[in-house]
């Protein structure tokens, strides 16, 4: 039976194009599948997980079947795997989706998009609100009637970062942000850490950050202390923090490492790491919607029966970038590779 994916055009929801979701992850797992790709055959389960968060774009894309927002692929030929992985349904439609949708209409704005398959017809379709096409900003500095003002406050300037100390090669100028971990933390997230199989799981990175003196808006972030997070939201799938999570991290940040700052985060992803895959559109929505600093770093560990990946991620002008990664042993004052990157989200 075909399955296919209907894509809406607009805030009235028009049907625009109706593809087939096999060709479309065939497209989209090309790297993945690699020469397989062409006799390659889809198990499909999806998971009646609701994944609210919108696919950012551009343009922006719905999905309209929301509680079923997570789905297992698993591609075999001539009954052997070839790929097996776990995803949300946004994060791996909506590049190709987007894509289709600017080819279709660069002009517009907002899409959505329902998968017509056996089992989904009694998913809730959702009722999606029209976006605002304006808005007012009020300076309230200009107020005489409010009795106070709100002004940003001044971050503090970054110092310099030691290369010639450090021994980091010319060839991380290129990097926005890069990556180095204190003696015992690249064996803590590795290979020490308490992990979950069953939940992700993730917390919080403590240290230093500095700027390059050699370049302009580079950033060196030195990992110092791993906190776990408590009062999370988490589930297979998805790993999310809380306000008491922050709660917490403050605390312990002012407490127990005072001299340190909030350089970052870390969570798991309970698949191993494949490709290009890292960061998921969740996971991005979340880094730049609340570690908002050009140098705060997402680290990820995918973490597959007793195996750990471990990268970290920046975020760029559009989206995140991996970071260069490396390591100080304990008995050197130099640092070496702790992995190689395995290319941009």
């Amino acid at each position: 039976m075909r399955v296919e994916v209907e894509l809406y055009r607009g805030d009235a929801h028009v049907p625009e194009r109706r593809v087939g979701l096999i060709a479309l992850l065939k497209a989209v797992l090309a790297d993945e599948l690699a020469a397989d790709r062409g006799r390659a055959a889809f198990n499909l389960r999806f998971q009646p997980i609701e994944d609210p968060e919108d696919y950012p774009g551009p343009p922006l894309l719905k999905n309209r079947q929301s509680g079923y927002g997570y789905l297992n692929v698993m591609a075999q030929v001539e009954g052997r795997v070839i790929y097996r992985h776990p995803h949300s349904v946004k994060g791996l439609l909506g590049p190709a989706l987007t894509a289709l949708a600017r080819e279709i209409d660069d002009s517009e704005e907002y899409w959505s998009f329902r998968i017509d398959a056996p089992g989904m017809d009694d998913a809730p379709v959702r009722r999606l609100p029209p976006h605002v096409s304006g808005a007012m900003d009020v300076d309230i500095s200009r107020s005489a009637r409010l009795s106070f003002g709100v002004r940003p406050a001044a971050e503090p300037e970054l110092p310099e970062f030691d290369l010639v100390e450090s021994a980091l090669p010319p060839s991380t100028e290129d990097q926005r942000v890069t990556v180095v971990l204190a003696p015992g933390i690249e064996r803590l997230l590795t290979r020490e850490l308490p992990l979950s199989d069953r939940v992700e799981e993730g917390g919080f990175l403590f240290g230093k950050a500095y700027r390059r003196p050699e370049a302009e808006e580079r950033y060196v972030v030195v990992v110092e202390h791993v906190l776990p997070a408590e009062h999370t939201g988490a589930s297979l799938m998805h790993f999310t923090f809380t306000g008491d999570s922050f709660g917490a991290m403050s605390r312990a940040l002012r407490d127990r490492h005072p001299g340190a700052r909030l350089v970052g985060w870390y969570h798991t992803h309970l698949f191993p790491a494949v490709g290009r895959m890292g960061l998921s559109g969740t996971d991005i929505d979340l880094h730049r919607a609340t570690f908002r600093r050009p140098w705060q770093v997402a680290a990820l560990i995918n973490y597959s029966e007793g195996n750990r990946v471990l990268r970290c991620y920046a975020r760029s002008d559009a989206t995140m970038e991996a970071s260069s990664l490396w390591s100080r042993d304990d008995n050197s004052d130099r640092y070496r590779p702790a992995a190689s990157s395995l290319g941009r989200q």
